[in-house]
This record gives C-alpha cells, sequence and structure tokens, in this order.
C-alpha cells in the first residue's frame, strides 16, 4: 500500500489516453501539476533507484500530496536498468500525459538515451544520479538540473585527505568497466604517490588473488570501488583475512550504505567511505527525515533516499515560487537555480552548470549506544566543493551563487 501511488501511475502509462500539453497552470481539466519519474524499478541498479523513489515518496506524502497548494500527480516509468527501454517509455509518456517536469533516477546510459526526446519537448528535468559528463561540461542544458555528487567527488576528495594525513601507498580494488578507469583516474589526480590497482573479474565472489597481493605490497590504505555483491563479499573477505590490521579499508559509499549494514554485521566495522549525506548530521528536517522513512518503509534511508526526499523539497520551492505556473520557462529556471529549501544534506546550491554544490564528510561504521550499525562522522572533507566539468559550461546568470573566500588572518 505504501507505493501503491506509485505503481498507479507506472500501470496508467498503458492506457491513459493522449492529452495536450498545457501552458501556464497545468490544465483546466487537470489541475494538478505532473511529474514523470522515470526510475529502475527493476533490473540492474534497482536497489539504488527504489531508495530515490522512497524518498520521494515521504517527502511528497509530508506535503500532503501537493505542492502551493495544487495536488500533486506522479506517473511512474520504469527503464528496467536497460537505456533502449529508457527512451521509449520516456517517449509513450510524453505522449499518453501532460508532463509538467521529469525527475529521473536511471543511469548514464539510459538518462543519455531520453536526452533527445526531453531536448524536444523542452521539459525541466531533474536528476536524482549523476547525468552523462558531457552534460556538466561543454553540453550544459539550461532546462537540466542535477542533485546528485559528482562522480569524481568522493575520490578527489578522498586523495587529498589521504596525501594531508601522510599516506603514500595504497591499493585499489577496482572493476573492470569504464566508470571504474574513471574513479581510478580522478583518484590520482589528487594522490600523487605509490597506487597499485588489483582488478577482480566482474561478478567474483571470492578474493583469495586479491588479499594475497594486498599481503605482498603492505599498503597503508586499501580503497575498494566495488560495489553491490561484489562490495559487501570483499568487506566480508577483508575482515575474515585480518586486512583491517594491515591497512584501513575505505569503500564506495554505496558499499556501507546504511540499508546494507545489518547484512554486513560486524564486518563492516571501521569500514570508512566519503558521503554527501549522513545521518548525523545536525541539519532541519533530517531527523524527522529519517524517523518517518524508518517508520514507513521498515529500513534506514541510503544517499539516493535523501536525495529523492530533497527533490520534493526543492521542487515545491520552485511550483511556490512560480505561484503554481508551470509553462513559464524563465520563471521557473529561475527557481530552480535559487534552490531555495532546506536540503537534508546541509548548505546546498547550484553552480552555473547546475550541478551540486554541497558538503562531503568521511565517515566510519560503528555500532551505535543500542548496538546498532551506522555511520559516525570522523571528518569534514569539504563544505562547498563544485566539480570541475563547469569550466567548460557556458550559462552564466546574474545571481549565480558565488562561495564566500574566507578573509586571511591578520598576522600580528
Amino acid at each position: 500500500m505504501r507505493r501503491r501511488h506509485f505503481m498507479t501511475g507506472l500501470a496508467a502509462l498503458a492506457s491513459v489516453p493522449v492529452v495536450a500539453r498545457a501552458a501556464g497552470l497545468s490544465g483546466a481539466a487537470d489541475p494538478s501539476i505532473v511529474i514523470g519519474f522515470v526510475a529502475t524499478r527493476t533490473g540492474a541498479g534497482a536497489i539504488a533507484s527504489q531508495d530515490a523513489v522512497d524518498g520521494f515518496s515521504l517527502g511528497l506524502k509530508q506535503l500532503g500530496g501537493r505542492f502551493s497548494n495544487q495536488e500533486i500527480r506522479v506517473v511512474a516509468v520504469d527503464d528496467r536498468g536497460r537505456a533502449d527501454v529508457a527512451g521509449k517509455a520516456l517517449e509513450r509518456a510524453i505522449r499518453s500525459e501532460r508532463l509538467d517536469v521529469v525527475v529521473t533516477a536511471v543511469s548514464q546510459p539510459s538518462m543519455a538515451a531520453m536526452m533527445k526526446s526531453l531536448d524536444k519537448t523542452r521539459l525541466f528535468v531533474l536528476t536524482l544520479e549523476e547525468p552523462p559528463a558531457a552534460l556538466a561540461g561543454a553540453d550544459c542544458q539550461p532546462n537540466l538540473f542535477s542533485l546528485a555528487p559528482p562522480s569524481s567527488a568522493p575520490h578527489h576528495l578522498l586523495g587529498s585527505h589521504l596525501v594531508a594525513e601522510g599516506v603514500r601507498k595504497v591499493v585499489v580494488l577496482a572493476p573492470q568497466t569504464g566508470l571504474a578507469t574513471q574513479s581510478v583516474a580522478a583518484f590520482r589526480q589528487t594522490f600523487p604517490f605509490d597506487v597499485t590497482v588489483l582488478s577482480p573479474k566482474l561478478g567474483a565472489a571470492t578474493y583469495d588473488r586479491e588479499l594475497r597481493r594486498i599481503g605482498e605490497i603492505k599498503p597503508e590504505v586499501v580503497y575498494s570501488l566495488l560495489t553491490g555483491g561484489m562490495g559487501g563479499a570483499f568487506i566480508r573477505a577483508y575482515d575474515e583475512a585480518g586486512g583491517k590490521d594491515l591497512a584501513v579499508l575505505y569503500v564506495d559509499s554505496d558499499a556501507i550504505a546504511r540499508p546494507a549494514l545489518p547484512a554486513l554485521g560486524d564486518a563492516a566495522i571501521d569500514v570508512r567511505a566519503v558521503v554527501n549525506w549522513v545521518a548525523d548530521q545536525d541539519v532541519p528536517g533530517n531527523k524527522r527525515f529519517i524517523s518517518d522513512y524508518e517508520v514507513e518503509f521498515g529500513r534506514s534511508p541510503s544517499e539516493h533516499s535523501a536525495r529523492g526526499y530533497d527533490a520534493v523539497m526543492l521542487l515545491e520551492s520552485v511550483i511556490k515560487a512560480t505561484g503554481g505556473k508551470t509553462g513559464d520557462g524563465e520563471a521557473l529556471r529561475a527557481a530552480f537555480r535559487r534552490a531555495e529549501f532546506t536540503s537534508v544534506r546541509g548548505p546546498f546550491h547550484f553552480n552555473h552548470n547546475h550541478q551540486p554544490i554541497m558538503g562531503y564528510s568521511l565517515v566510519q561504521v560503528e555500532r551505535d549506544q543500542r548496538g546498532r550499525l551506522g555511520h559516525e562522522t570522523i571528518a569534514s572533507l569539504a563544505k562547498e566543493w563544485r566539480d570541475g566539468a563547469a569550466v567548460a559550461c557556458s550559462m552564466h546568470w546574474p545571481e549565480e551563487y558565488v562561495p564566500v573566500t574566507p578573509k586571511p588572518a591578520k598576522r600580528g
């Protein structure tokens, strides 16, 4: 019953008649604001995507299903984790529904497959996963905004942190994928010392060879970019082999996402990751978000859940700022750019390429006083990190956010 609203929208795609897109208010016959939500509800990537959907659903429920006193109707679209499905499914939704805005929680290939249709309609798009790299740079789009942290951010920040900590030798475990190769390159940009890359086969369940090599190399830090089942399996194997006595283990944040911790058990204790949302962060609304999410869905929220929740709060602020009008593109764009909402991830702004400027923290898995596994913040790595791709984006506007540069301390 808790996901009925979204599943009803998904079923409606096959039967709803074609409705012309209205200008201004959402339309006389249907005064609601219609949001097309394209997410990976089945197939590869469905776990993270479902967290985003649930975070969005919770935020909408807290607001009574309304933005600026207008009813919100969500049309659910499932890309099934496939780019070929994503493009066609979105086209059907655009033909059969009068969409006002599109929210996406899909992979980069799926996002790329949908861009042609989105460009034609000039719909505003809010993405909860990192868009293709070009869309943050030279091909930045005036109607595309991202709430997702750039994938390079944790690697850049971790590299800088390890250098500052005096670390000089690291072993990186990276799957044989293009994204992992990019991640290693990003890490090397800020960690210019000894890096050995080990590449387990995709789908590997055991890591005897990799653990043996780590023992031979004797690094100060092991950095695992393995996610999904591979990420969890390596954390367990590393713990069983006594790896934590040799080197501190850092992992991709999804590998120790809060919903995954019960299954990992004590193997996850002392494992570290760079994150852009933490449960113990003292920001308005964060405690209520966590509490309500756990009650509603019976599990802990993740970073993806926080993005989905933030999406609702941002959209509500945009609709409120425009007086409920969705046909005025300039007004909508200006309201998105101002980002006048309270994020559960802390201070939030859009860079001039419409990618997020926000903070990142280093966390470590620990048990709390009640014996529950969770994240403990051990360092703030950045308060206002912005991605380097923005330099290639030609978009600018008069009121774009400029970080305040601290004044140098006066010398006595």
